[in-house]
């Protein structure tokens, strides 16, 4: 049995309640265990409902707690999902009780050394090496990957940069503002988008993949789905493939970055772009898209990605609602949890749109920078933006503000 955990960022009663609500707990359950205040609140999911009560009476015994669903206490089998509420001693101490108990415990305890000493790395993590430079994420702040697309029809700046000097000339911008990375694109991922054929995304992006490569020192990084392009975009100086469909719209990407030295961005996407904005629905948005990156990740290491070269994009504005991206947003660290740099593309991106009052796409710049800072407080390494230079200077000051006196 494959246990997933996912280390919750509970920061109130309301937060607690609504995780609570989520297993299955009962009413009465949800507000007791909401009054309690623990360190580490971990999601562990499919458990043995009989399990699931050796667990909680282990927890009790030390000092800490488990949240269970209702059917723990009439069903006598079956699966279902729990919270262990606890310290890290008190959560290693029960690893070490159960290592002999029946039900699935066995693999779980392995599971939860593994997991606890994986978040304490994690939550250590002050350095990010891409493409043979490390970057200093806590006196630095995060990276800035500026965007160009080399397309008609994006819905900030499609039909800016088709001509190739205006495409050099916005590399040149975007190094000098303080950019790391740039990320180009010749195929169009707006809602409502229909693809280019892979020739003319190739004509777009390969030649200012090259450009960029010769006249910049930036950090290349090559936005698309397609492995045809993504071959031809590591061969002619591509250091990172962005692709939006985390490695499920081709089926040889995940080959073709594998057998290459290149980094490799994961984004989690409900749809295609031509549909994934006609009421995208989730259950639990947080659960499906951790779980998503969980086994795409899994799968780009099956196909020889190594785990240091994978980052992780939750996808803002990709088949999501308003109140989904709010929440992804807010809920960054639960990503950033499971272990790889996490990136935020919130920039100019409709939810902004309609909670400033329907503004267009080009009045968007201050709340993208609310996002951008709110993102990078709550754990984005990476902030893929079309404002490089307001952008570092926004992070700039939430760095220094973070930072003060620690």
């Amino acid at each position: 049995m494959d246990y997933k955990i996912r280390k919750l960022e509970i920061a109130d009663n309301r937060q607690a309640l609504e995780e609570f609500s989520k297993i299955g707990a009962t009413i009465y359950g949800q507000r007791i265990m909401a009054k309690k205040i623990f360190p580490l609140a971990l999601k562990v999911k499919d458990i043995d409902v009989r399990a699931a009560n050796i667990l909680k009476q282990e927890m009790l015994a030390r000092d800490g707690d488990v949240v269970t669903s209702r059917d723990t206490l009439v069903k006598a089998e079956g699966l279902t999902d729990v919270i262990i509420l606890g310290g890290s001693d008190s959560i290693e101490n029960l690893a070490e009780k159960i290592k002999q108990q029946p039900f699935g415990l066995k693999k779980l305890s392995v599971v939860l050394v593994e997991y606890l000493r994986s978040i304490k790395e994690k939550n250590s993590r002050k350095v990010l090496n891409i493409a043979g430079r490390s970057f200093d994420l806590e006196s630095e702040g995060p990276l800035i990957m500026g965007i160009l697309n080399i397309t008609s029809d994006s819905f900030y700046d499609g039909g800016k940069y088709l001509n190739k000097s205006d495409a050099e000339r916005r590399i040149s911008e975007i190094a000098e503002e303080g950019a790391h990375i740039v990320d180009i694109g010749g195929l169009s991922t707006r809602p409502g988008s229909l693809p280019v054929s892979v020739e003319e995304e190739m004509e777009r992006a390969i030649p200012v993949i090259q450009l960029a490569k010769k006249n910049s020192s930036l950090i290349i990084s090559a936005d698309t789905y397609r492995s045809e392009v993504a071959l031809q975009a590591i061969k002619s100086g591509a250091d990172m493939i962005n692709d939006i469909s985390g490695l499920t719209f081709d089926e040889n990407m995940a080959r073709t970055v594998g057998s290459s030295d290149a980094w490799v961005v994961l984004m989690h996407i409900k749809g295609t772009p031509g549909t994934m904005q006609q009421d995208p629905y989730y259950d639990d948005v947080i659960d499906e898209i951790y779980n998503f990156l969980y086994a795409q990740a899994q799968k780009a290491i099956e196909a020889g990605i190594k785990a240091e070269r994978i980052m992780i994009d939750p996808g803002i504005g990709f088949g999501k609602s308003i109140a989904n991206n709010l929440n992804i947003i807010a809920k960054l660290n639960e990503f950033r949890n499971m272990g790889y740099p996490v990136m935020l593309g919130a920039s100019r991106k409709s939810f902004i749109g309609h909670i400033l009052d329907s503004a267009p796409a080009s009045e968007r710049l201050e709340g993208s920078l609310a996002a951008a800072v709110c993102g990078f407080l709550n754990g984005a390494d990476i902030l893929r933006v079309h404002d490089v230079k307001q952008t570092v200077k926004a992070v700039k000051i939430a760095n220094r503000i973070k930072n003060y006196n620690v």
